[in-house]
């Protein structure tokens, strides 16, 4: 058991609590709104909150409390720390080719952010743990924004992906095919 890594160990991370709570706290009534969503106490909520607690969070109350809120705390909590990005599908019905742009001018906008936040920390030849959680945070936004806005591009104005069945057929059944669409 001594040479088990610690994520193997770790029953609730730290990482997970902050993102509940953060989504919690953007729900108008906060904690005794989140007990309201999920037919529980205030308490039960707190209980499973707790540090060193012997109680853990729910997955599915946790999404509960994000769809709720609106936010994408946990999904994005969830991303970073899987070293992945969340990027959030829009649904294409609501958005027009100012939106598009609009993703676009958020990204760069994060950039400018990204930039001023890199002389900031480098300025003492030293990033800190501070700094680099602000960097990581912001670098985070510049490379969602940025594939929210390419994959908003490509769905609206790129046809449609097909697949032909017939890709997974046994070998040899489409040589004999006269007929095949060429790709």
């Amino acid at each position: 058991m001594g040479n088990e890594q610690d994520w193997k160990v770790e029953r609730q991370p730290a990482w997970l609590v902050v993102a509940i709570k953060k989504t919690i706290s953007s729900l108008p009534g906060g904690y005794d709104e989140a007990a309201e969503w999920l037919g529980v106490t205030k308490d039960a909520v707190f209980n499973r909150l707790r540090a060193g607690g012997d109680q853990i969070f729910p997955l599915g109350w946790a999404i509960v409390l994000q769809q709720a809120s609106g936010t994408k705390h946990i999904a994005d909590a969830v991303s970073r720390q899987s070293n992945s990005v969340n990027v959030p599908l829009v649904d294409l019905e609501d958005i027009e080719n100012g939106d598009i742009n609009q993703r676009l001018m958020e990204a760069i906008e994060w950039i400018g952010q990204h930039s001023k936040y890199l002389r900031q920390a480098t300025a003492d030849g030293v990033i800190d743990e501070a700094e680099r959680e602000q960097i990581e945070a912001n670098s985070y936004q510049v490379m969602a924004k940025w594939q929210e806005h390419i994959s908003l591009l490509f769905r609206i104005f790129c046809a449609p992906e097909k697949s032909d069945a017939r890709e997974c057929a046994a070998p040899g059944v489409m040589a004999n095919n006269s007929s095949c669409m060429e790709k």
